[in-house]
């Protein structure tokens, strides 16, 4: 009987090694169907050259396609040059269509097919200046130039926008994690981050910018900037007033800024250093420290420093642990 068993145990651990084999033949010809064969050579799958005329506005879901408009002054047609590629020809497409005076464009997905999938591609967009538009991305990139509207939306998850010479009514920019970059731009100026980086220059008009954790940069501003941030760094330079600036976590450094009816200061852990043009004793000042410490010229103070100058306005910080100076 132990004979017979030992028999049977080799024998078993002779078939092993084709069981093992024959496994790793079908999870080879499993992955190869999954993927389709695919390498990563990238081919033209979608490539559009075309003109539109009577279009007002335009809505672009670029996904990870770099999106581009630029207006021409005396052009009235929109014309689109967008080129494709891609390691298959059956999972990404661009489609569009007109709708009324709205032409809309998408890179849309197919469900289905899985692998090492690759793409690449881009989107270029002429047209008139006077349009509205209305971009979003992905990991994509957004860029617009020399556009007059009452509105122009630009929003990327992990993309990269860039803004330049732009008069609307309203402008907002839009990042989860990627780079935001502005300049040379009229009106009332909306930016959100998440987390990145965002850079405005040259802005004449209000900017409120609110951001989770990241850094803020501003220069040569011609407005009221409202800049709050939970963890981060907010940069200032020639801006013509100080809002609302409120950090949770992190640093404002100002330079050659001014104060105004709307300055409010709040800092939970960091500081904040403000060097202005203003005349510190145009303003009443009323600042509460925790643990930390403010300073307004020659003053200081931990607790609360009050100074009242008879102005009509007043300075209001709060400062849980960290400071607040504020210089000429």
């Amino acid at each position: 009987m132990k004979t017979q068993q030992k028999l049977v145990v080799s024998e078993h651990m002779n078939s092993y090694p084709k069981f093992f084999n024959q496994l790793r033949l079908l999870v080879i010809v499993t992955a190869m169907l999954l993927t389709g064969c695919l390498d990563d050579n990238l081919s033209v799958v979608s490539e559009i050259n075309e003109e539109f005329s009577g279009i007002k506005k335009i809505e672009v879901d670029g996904g990870f396609l770099e999106v581009e408009y630029i207006g021409e002054s005396g052009m009235q047609d929109v014309s689109m040059d967008a080129v494709l590629r891609s390691n298959s020809d059956k999972r990404y497409e661009i489609i569009y269509n007109v709708d009324g005076e709205t032409l809309k464009i998408e890179v849309k997905t197919s469900k289905g097919i899985s692998g090492n999938l690759k793409g690449e591609g881009t989107i270029l967009l002429k047209g008139p200046r006077n349009i509205l538009l209305d971009l979003e991305s992905g990991s994509g990139s957004l860029s617009v130039q020399n556009v007059v509207s009452t509105e122009t939306n630009m929003t990327v998850a992990s993309g990269s926008i860039f803004a330049k010479n732009i008069s609307a009514t309203n402008i907002f920019l839009s990042s989860s994690s990627g780079l935001v970059k502005a300049e040379d731009l009229t009106g009332k100026l909306n930016a959100v981050v998440s987390s990145g980086k965002m850079e405005f220059s040259g802005i004449d008009g209000n900017i409120d910018a609110d951001g989770s954790s990241g850094e803020l940069k501003f220069n040569g501003i011609n407005g009221v900037v409202n800049a709050t941030i939970s963890s981060g760094k907010i940069e200032m330079n020639n801006v013509r007033f100080l809002g609302k600036t409120h950090l949770t976590s992190g640093q404002l450094f100002a330079t050659n800024s001014g104060l105004g009816a709307e300055t409010s200061l709040k800092v939970s852990s960091g500081s904040i250093y403000i060097q202005t043009l203003s005349n510190l004793s145009n303003f009443n000042f009323n600042i509460t420290t925790g643990s930390g410490i403010a300073r307004v010229g020659s003053q200081q103070a931990s607790g609360s420093l009050i100074i009242n100058n008879g102005a009509s306005n007043t300075i209001r910080g709060e400062v849980s642990s960290g400071k607040i100076e504020i210089e000429n």
